[in-house]
């Protein structure tokens, strides 16, 4: 499965015409989905601190997002400036989000949000390269 994912990689960057960098961008922007997505929510607020920085983590976010949609498109108008080999950062500065990444909501993210995400990554690059086709 290795040689799929680096050749749906491949096919990934050759979509983007060859543009790396779009080709991170939209890989961060999956990932952030992901993350956004597989976030339990109680009254959004989890959901809504998950955020994007580019060499940095940002702090915490007095915001509510219990749908995700407004998280993820704020993400996803951050990445822009992203480029290929910076360092870029998903983070979620709550207290109380690493107890809930391992193990604390035991029936809404018993496998927590990043683990998951990272585990079905190349699932959703490769999807979203089929979808390029």
């Amino acid at each position: 499965m290795a040689g799929s994912f680096s050749a749906d990689i491949s096919k990934f960057i050759t979509k983007a015409g060859s543009n790396v960098d779009k080709a991170v961008r939209q890989t961060v922007v999956l990932a952030g989905q992901g993350v956004v997505m597989t976030t339990p929510v109680l009254t959004g607020r989890l959901r809504a601190n998950w955020q994007f920085g580019v060499n940095m983590p940002a702090g915490v976010l007095d915001s509510v997002d219990v749908a995700g949609a407004a998280t993820i498109a704020k993400m996803a108008g951050q990445v822009t400036s992203l480029k290929a080999g910076g360092e870029c950062w998903i983070v979620n500065n709550l207290p109380y989000a690493g107890e809930i990444e391992y193990g604390h909501s035991s029936v809404k993210a018993p496998a927590g949000m990043v683990r998951v995400t990272l585990a079905g990554l190349p699932a959703a690059i490769e999807q979203y390269v089929r979808g390029l086709q």
